[in-house]
């Protein structure tokens, strides 16, 4: 991940910052932290660059900007997957506000503001309090321990206090309009911080399990009759890991997830009893060429559903772990830790989708939506946003979470 604290250079800040506010913050020897959400590196530099320098720079017309964006201060970079590839952030250099700003350089003309904080001091407050959740710490430091739907109630209403009681100000806000004029008064960068970070204090540490989820929880989300619980007769004897055993049978699993799909209401079979059926199923012979190996292990893998993307999700019956796999293939690629953290996935991905029809997300910040929805699923579960083996190795619900293309999120 980029580095995003940085240190002002030891020159005054840029001299069309007439904010006074501004220049304290930005004065030499200032720190600025991102907190892995914001890059400040253009504050380093010698000098800071307009909208319109930094377009020159990127190989862009500038005579097609807007004029009341051509002058904005280029300050920093949203991060996106851990990168400085996310839109820029630019200051008002007379009234201090700072923006988010969709840009093609080959098209600036197109190029959209997105309010993002009354002030530089602001932004470091709104990152600073995002960071302290993470840990929860400071103000949020009651919240510890606590699981559940209220502590996720609590939580959302806490993140939402820090956003919506800074002085924001009517005016002064460019393009953006007057406030009050706003869609919300709470940006979306912010309102996902506020609404979708809280979701991963829903569940507590299980026994046997990852974790403990409300009762009812899956029910609630998927409706009952939308729900899949298996009798302890269509599990099999290769799946011996008896929390599984019981969540399959107690909790139960959505019959489709979106991105899930299964369990059948039938019993479970291992996966080499699944490549032999479909090996004599005629309907199946162009997916077979002979020779295919079965994965190591595998009398002790239990085929429970399908992700949507052509792979098998397999429950190691021995440990509960969760892999996936394709037809044929000859390994197996960790998915979830477990059942439990596999149906956290569900419901958060579940609640993002009513979320989204509310807030609006995905409108104008789907990358940061998705980043924010792996960092929620990683605190509960470390195996599913486990990094890449490999550079070309692929994580499955990280890469997902990010499929804009495929509409996911």
């Amino acid at each position: 991940m980029s580095e995003t604290s940085v240190v002002m250079p030891g020159h005054a800040p840029h001299p069309a910052i007439v904010h006074e506010p501004t220049r304290r913050v930005l004065a030499p020897g200032e720190r600025l932290d991102g907190h892995g959400l914001v890059s400040f590196r253009p504050l380093t530099e010698p000098s800071l660059l307009t909208v319109r320098d930094h377009v020159t720079v990127l190989g862009g017309d500038p005579a097609e900007l807007d004029p009341d964006l051509a002058g904005l201060l280029l300050i920093g970079r949203l991060i996106v997957e851990g990168d400085e590839d996310g839109e820029e952030v630019v200051l008002d250099a007379v009234t201090g506000r700072v923006f988010s700003m969709w840009l093609y350089v080959k098209s600036p003309g197109g190029a959209e503001l997105f309010p993002l904080a009354p002030s530089v001091g602001a932004l470091a407050r709104f990152l600073a309090a995002v960071d302290e959740f993470r840990g929860l710490r400071g103000r949020f430091a009651g919240l510890a321990g606590r699981t559940g739907p209220d502590a996720v109630r609590d939580a959302e209403h806490l993140l939402t206090a820090v956003f919506a009681e800074e002085e924001w100000g009517e005016d002064g806000w460019g393009p953006a309009g007057p406030r009050s004029g706003w869609d919300r008064p709470i940006p979306a960068f912010w309102r996902i911080a506020a609404v979708i970070r809280p979701l991963g204090l829903i569940a507590g540490p299980g026994r046997g399990l990852a974790l403990d989820l409300p009762e009812g929880l899956l029910d609630e989300a998927f409706g009952a009759e939308g729900m899949v619980r298996l009798t302890d007769d269509q599990v099999p004897a290769a799946l011996g890991h008896a929390p599984t055993r019981r969540f399959l049978t107690e909790a139960g699993l959505p019959r489709d997830g979106f991105m899930f799909y299964g369990p059948p209401g039938e019993p479970l079979v291992t996966l080499p009893e699944d490549w032999a059926e479909s090996q004599s199923n005629p309907r199946h012979a162009h997916l077979w060429h002979g020779g295919e190996q079965l994965p190591p292990d595998a009398e002790h893998l239990v085929v429970l559903g399908g992700l949507v993307h052509d792979f098998d999700l397999l429950i190691d019956g021995r440990t509960g772990a969760l892999f996936r796999t394709e037809l044929g293939a000859d390994h197996v690629v960790p998915v979830n830790a477990d059942i439990s953290t596999l149906a956290f996935t569900l419901w958060l991905h579940q609640r993002e989708q009513a979320l989204d029809k509310e807030h609006e997300f995905t409108q104008d910040f789907y990358h940061q939506l998705a980043d924010t929805m792996i960092e929620v699923l990683a605190s509960v579960d470390p195996v599913a946003c486990a990094p890449a083996a490999a550079p070309d190795g692929y994580r499955y619900w990280p890469e997902v979470f990010h499929d804009e293309a495929g509409g996911v999120l």
